[in-house]
């Protein structure tokens, strides 16, 4: 059996070999970014004012746009509709028939008008006097006068009466209008996430009904280093990684789809006090979530192709 000589220069060497391949694996096993998954989160809001009649929906209700989910009452919208609807039919019979008012002028004007040709007759023959010839004539201009002011006096008085329509129908429009804001649709699909009024209570204007999000598509808010912008641009295939069972990471693709073009400095509440200053992009990553396996908030990291 030889004995074996103690070299220490072997032993050295073998350490920093050792200590060398454990370094390049924890590297390697380090992702390039780290951050969060979120979606655009739209709060719906009430367009009418009144008691809620309805309202179908429950978190985590699936929900198209354009969608009718409920109703608010009304009652009191149609009441007035047809208060307003009542005062433009009024306004037909304040309208005055011209033909109607003329005509007894017309009729005055005709017996005034025999009257005059059988007293030129009688005067023709000496058996009227010039006095009666002109008090008839008289009487014709004054019927003229009552005529034409007659005339006149309808027209601005229908005038006045038909220029209350056009208010009163704008006002019937406003009124349809506030009544199909009654109607409860929601302006995008997506996955109700959370539900802020009932069946039964009040609302207003621009008070929040609910909170809806399309999780169909949703986004990792990351950060990158400046030393790391020249690794991503926008429309760049990345990967992403999640948290999977017994440790493991579970592995998807997603596409840059925002990059700030404003620095900032790192979130101190997630770095170390080294690291605070430096200057870091936040950058978006677009993840289809084709099974609803990720969720808002969900941790994530990144790795550059």
């Amino acid at each position: 059996m030889k004995n074996r000589s103690f070299n220490p220069t072997s032993i050295f060497i073998s350490l920093f070999l050792s200590a060398s391949f454990l370094s390049c694996n924890t590297d390697s096993d380090k992702s390039d970014a780290y951050g969060n998954f979120e979606a655009v989160e739209v709060i719906v809001s009430s367009e009418g004012q009144g008691r809620i009649i309805d309202l179908k929906i429950e978190e985590g209700d699936k929900i198209k746009s354009g969608e009718k989910i409920g109703q608010i009452d009304t009652v009191l919208l149609q009441l007035q509709k047809e208060e307003v609807e009542a005062n433009i039919a009024s306004l037909g019979a304040k309208v005055m028939s011209i033909h109607e008012q003329i005509a007894v002028y017309e009729a005055q004007k005709k017996k005034l008008m025999i009257d005059k040709d059988r007293l030129e007759k009688l005067f023709s023959n000496e058996a009227a006097t010039q006095q009666q010839l002109d008090n008839v004539n008289s009487s014709l201009a004054i019927n003229d006068k009552q005529l034409e002011a007659t005339r006149r006096k309808i027209k601005d008085s229908n005038k006045a009466t038909m220029s209350q329509y056009e208010p009163l129908s704008r006002k019937v429009d406003l009124i349809n209008e506030q009544i199909s804001r009654c109607a409860i649709v929601s302006p995008v699909k997506g996955t109700v996430l959370q539900k802020f009024a009932e069946k039964g209570e009040m609302t207003s204007t621009g008070k929040p009904l609910y909170k809806v999000a399309d999780l169909s598509t949703l986004k990792v808010k990351a950060y990158a280093s400046a030393s790391q912008l020249s690794s991503i641009k926008v429309g760049q295939k990345v990967i992403v990684l999640t948290d999977g069972k017994e440790g493991e990471m579970n592995q998807t693709e997603g596409t840059v789809g925002w990059i700030s073009d404003k620095a900032e400095f790192t979130p101190k509440t997630i770095q170390t006090k080294e690291e605070r200053v430096s200057l870091i992009y936040a950058f978006k990553v677009k993840v289809e979530n084709k099974d609803g396996y990720f969720r808002i908030g969900m941790p994530a990291e990144i790795n550059f192709k």
